[in-house]
């Protein structure tokens, strides 16, 4: 390891190991891979800066050519991520069936980006028979328009770090935690925030999946503008646990069917055969055993003893 080697970004060890380089595709530079020997992230130097998040990203002309922004913003349900809210959902009910509220139901959505998931959860309602009370979090032209035309409360960082401690009772993170530079710092504020048998819904990549293993840095998602703290279970749960997090098991069928769906953006033929195929539950179980998508545990702020 070389002596000017970065720590790591998750637990800020400095025993960390460099895979290799990668040049980025819209930022005309090298950036640099490492391994971290103590958790096992995969994460990137240096950091590109968050200005590249504007719109031309939430168009998908950016870095991701997969995300759709706009098309979310207008209608979610036109889009495939229901499959996603729809699984989403389905945890959030089990647990707070098993553990009911008293009384409305806080949530909030960090990195809520277009605000499709808010619009979904607004219109459910409710969740064992209680009320949402819904806040989300985000930066830039759509949280903006979430705030100001749909009404909805919208935090900046600065605000949501003010928060009360033990306020929220779901907190989701869905395919965010891999943007961030400091994944360490965002994990410590969700777990001060949640109460006390809280639930944390957080989705991202699984860099020990069969096909992120086999490919290396030279995988898809190694996007190195954008995705820079890159998880495996291990890591992830490491994570947790440094925070005063239990790992939560989960298993998905819809967020499996919407990572297919929104691979094959731009390839109409093969999205519609990949839509009839996604119908069958073995070939649905076939894709996350190659991708780990239900191997990434979600988290529980545990109870007082």
């Amino acid at each position: 390891m070389s002596a000017s080697a970065p720590r790591c970004r998750a637990c800020g060890s400095s025993s960390v190991l460099l895979r290799g380089s990668k040049p980025g595709q819209f930022i005309k530079r090298d950036f640099e891979f490492y391994t971290c020997a103590t958790c096992s992230l995969l994460f990137v130097e240096p950091f590109a800066g968050f200005e590249i998040y504007n719109d031309a990203y939430y168009r998908g002309a950016g870095p991701d050519p997969f995300v759709d922004y706009e098309e979310e913003y207008r209608d979610w349900r036109r889009t495939d991520r229901g499959l996603e809210f729809d699984d989403l959902a389905r945890l959030a009910d089990r647990h707070l069936a098993a553990h009911p509220p008293r009384g409305p139901i806080e949530w909030l959505d960090f990195g809520c980006g277009a605000g499709g998931f808010l619009k979904y959860l607004r219109e459910r309602g409710t969740f064992a028979g209680q009320p949402l009370q819904l806040t989300g979090h985000d930066l830039g032209s759509y949280a903006e328009l979430l705030a100001r035309e749909d009404r909805f409360r919208i935090l900046d960082l600065d605000t949501i770090a003010r928060e009360p401690s033990a306020r929220y009772d779901v907190i989701s993170l869905i395919e965010v935690i891999e943007h961030l530079p400091d994944p360490s710092a965002v994990i410590a504020l969700i777990s001060r925030l949640l109460k006390p048998g809280g639930l944390l819904l957080l989705t991202t990549g699984n860099m020990d999946g069969r096909v992120a293993r086999r490919q290396g840095i030279h995988y898809r998602y190694c996007a190195p503008e954008i995705h820079i703290s890159l998880f495996n279970p291990r890591s992830l749960a490491a994570l947790y646990k440094r925070h005063g997090l239990s790992p939560l098991s989960v298993r998905y069928e819809g967020a499996v069917s919407f990572k297919v769906l929104k691979s094959l953006r731009h390839q109409p033929v093969r999205r519609a055969l990949a839509r009839a195929a996604l119908h069958l539950p073995p070939f649905v179980r076939a894709v996350d055993w190659l991708y780990g998508v239900s191997a990434m545990p979600c988290a529980l702020k545990p109870t007082a003893p």
